[in-house]
């Protein structure tokens, strides 16, 4: 057996195993968020060349179960919807799953156990439009965009999974040690490629007052792409990071490292070192959120091995009275930097805007604007614009 494949499924075993052991005489979240919609989209998968404007019909569903007790917290997540197009247009389906599991061995020491899933088509704004997803996956290791692959209807399936255990020396002084490893599949892929990556991560953070702390971090990932050398890497990635509590409601968090990669391709090895850095600006409280963010990294994808990936995003939403708010996204991401060095840059802006009326507590009106693009010298795409109308009914209890 691949000395990977082991890897990945002894990690597999031991997350599932974690997060099966749901405690015993706990408190119990569960909610489910049923929306239904019907919109009008200019381009929805990006495609080249012409293409009609269509209006289409979805629905989707997002249950959330949450259970914790005194030393252990499990969260599980879900996500599905189904969009239907007038026109001869691809059935939109996605689907999620995540799940975790943090659990208190003692006062110093948390262990945590993670699952993901995700199937969707890419290039498709699922997150951005009717409506906006709701599944918090934050916990789980970074997959790229892949926005090379925009405009192809390629259907991409990821699985994750992970381990990891937090100590605290002092007060002051905590180590953390983490594992994971991803699996990236295709549905009749011709071109694009497959592959799996195992992912190491050490850190440490030493508080320095009530507001901040810093630390440091040293990250290594294999690379191992499916049916070929090519593409095969191994990346390093040194870094250190602050935190500040700029005020009671407003944080800022930020890393600076470099990212060292090894490549095989089709005459020998490629070296590359790139910047790899992180920014985080958010304020949050009673009636408004507001957050900006900014990265680099270099990940591996399924066009062109590994590249470096710029990305920016900005949220924020408004609570405007007691039953009105509105929430606005956007987000620019540039695939550039492949080491195999045989494509171009790849430049994907996408933005949002949705308005939510609660007619009742567990009944609500949205209406979603939204708009996508990819820019590419040697390929001309129609933008997506897009208009979405429809309810959302919450089911369950709140503990």
């Amino acid at each position: 057996m691949h000395r990977s494949t082991y890897n990945t499924s002894q990690l597999s075993l031991l997350a599932g195993t974690m997060l099966c052991a749901t405690p015993a005489m706990a408190e119990t979240e569960f909610i489910t968020d049923l929306s239904v919609g019907v919109g009008a989209s200019t381009n929805p998968y990006l495609e080249n060349g012409p293409v009609q404007s269509t209006a289409s019909a979805s629905i989707s569903v997002a249950p959330k179960l949450i259970i914790t007790e005194s030393t252990t917290t499990f969260n599980l997540r879900g996500f599905a919807r189904i969009e239907e197009y007038e026109r001869d247009f691809r059935t939109n389906n996605s689907f999620g799953l995540s799940g975790s599991v943090d659990h208190a061995l003692s006062e110093r020491t948390e262990l945590r156990g993670r699952l993901g899933y995700s199937g969707s088509i890419i290039g498709v704004n699922d997150a951005f439009f009717n409506p906006p997803d709701v599944i918090d996956d934050n916990f789980l290791p970074i997959v790229a965009d892949d926005i090379a692959l925009n405009g192809l209807n390629q259907r991409r399936h990821s699985f994750q999974t992970g381990l990891g255990i937090s100590h605290s020396f002092s007060e002051l002084d905590s180590v953390s040690v983490d594992v994971g490893a991803t699996a990236i599949r295709l549905a009749d892929s011709a071109v694009q490629d497959e592959f799996n990556a195992f992912n190491q991560n050490i850190g440490y953070s030493r508080v320095l007052s009530d507001r901040t702390s810093i630390g440091a971090s040293v990250g290594f990932s294999q690379v191992n792409y499916l049916g070929q050398r090519s593409g095969d890497s191994t990346i390093i990635t040194p870094s250190v990071n602050i935190s500040h509590q700029i005020s009671q409601d407003f944080n800022i968090t930020a890393s600076a490292g470099v990212s060292f990669a090894r490549s095989k391709n089709i005459i020998g090895t490629t070296k590359s070192s790139d910047l790899s850095a992180s920014f985080n600006l958010c304020r949050s409280n009673e009636n408004n959120n507001l957050c900006f963010g900014a990265s680099r990294q270099t990940l591996p994808t399924s066009f062109d091995g590994v590249r470096s990936q710029t990305s920016f995003n900005i949220g924020y939403s408004q609570q405007l009275n007691r039953d009105d708010s509105i929430s606005l996204n956007g987000s620019y991401s540039r695939s550039s930097n492949s080491i195999l060095g045989t494509s171009e840059n790849l430049d994907y802006l996408r933005s949002s805007v949705t308005f939510d009326h609660k007619f009742r507590e567990r009944f609500t009106g949205f209406v979603s604007f939204g708009y996508s693009d990819s820019y590419q010298n040697s390929i001309n795409r129609k933008a997506n614009t897009q208009v979405s109308v429809g309810i959302r009914i919450t089911f369950g209890n709140n503990r």
